[in-house]
């Protein structure tokens, strides 16, 4: 079933809602005891998951209306975030917060409706 069809039903996204914290409790336990992936030096699976998870993933559940990945249940996942933001490169790469939750506000809105 895809993302569209299970995110228009409240049942569909509960479930969306629990699969992406299993995924993320498997970042979570990946990264227990390390700054990033790699141990103390921030490598290309820092990069890409860093793009892609924090920064698109999050907010969209964000513009949904969704608290989905708290600092209390994911910790490591958390201070992984906070020292990605302290890599300029990863810096640079990140959407302003504002215009991008406004974009993910109207993804969500289009596979709502569709």
């Amino acid at each position: 079933m895809g993302f569209a069809s299970l995110a228009k039903t409240e049942k569909g996204r509960e479930v969306l809602i629990e699969q992406t914290r299993e995924l993320i409790m498997c970042l979570e336990k990946e990264l227990a005891g390390k700054d990033y992936f790699g141990g103390k030096t921030v490598g290309f699976l820092d990069f890409v998951a860093g793009s892609m998870i924090p920064f698109c993933l999050e907010r969209a559940w964000e513009g949904m209306g969704v608290e989905m990945i708290t600092e209390k249940k994911f910790p490591e996942y958390n201070k992984w975030v906070k020292k990605l933001k302290e890599v300029e490169i990863v810096v640079d790469c990140i959407p302003l917060r504002e215009k991008h939750i406004e974009h993910m506000n109207n993804m969500a809105e289009k596979i709502r409706s569709a």
